[in-house]
């Protein structure tokens, strides 16, 4: 545990800048004087945890912001932001959509859609 600041005796104040482990009290410093301190109790443990690096692959990275926005458009994103804004949000657009983009077909109207339904939702009447 790391401990630094300023400590007062309402006469005078101390710095200190300690770090506090099951083995006693380290100075790193300051004008306090250690050596009549004590520690008992448990210590909470930290566990040391081993992280992993991650390597991404989808290319964010070398894209322009351009590009990027273009792609959070594509996705109904907010498009605001730096850049490592951008490549966060579509990072974490991908993690909660794994199938993608759906693609979306282009139907050409040519107008007589709705006239077309109107038929047919009379000929199921008339049968």
């Amino acid at each position: 545990m790391k401990i630094t600041g300023i400590v007062s005796d309402g006469f005078k104040s101390y710095l200190i800048d300690w770090t506090i482990t099951p083995e006693g009290v380290e100075s790193h410093g300051g004008s306090l004087d250690i050596s009549g301190l004590s520690v008992s109790g448990a210590l909470p443990a930290t566990p040391v945890e081993e992280v992993e690096e991650v390597v991404y692959t989808d290319g964010y990275e070398d894209q322009s912001v351009v590009e990027l926005r273009t792609l959070l458009s594509q996705r109904s994103e907010p498009v605001y932001g730096n850049k490592s804004d951008l490549i966060n949000r579509l990072r974490a657009w991908d993690a909660a959509n794994p199938d993608g983009l759906e693609e979306v077909v282009a139907v050409e109207d040519s107008g007589d859609s709705e006239e077309a339904a109107v038929d047919e939702s009379e000929a199921e009447i008339s049968e």
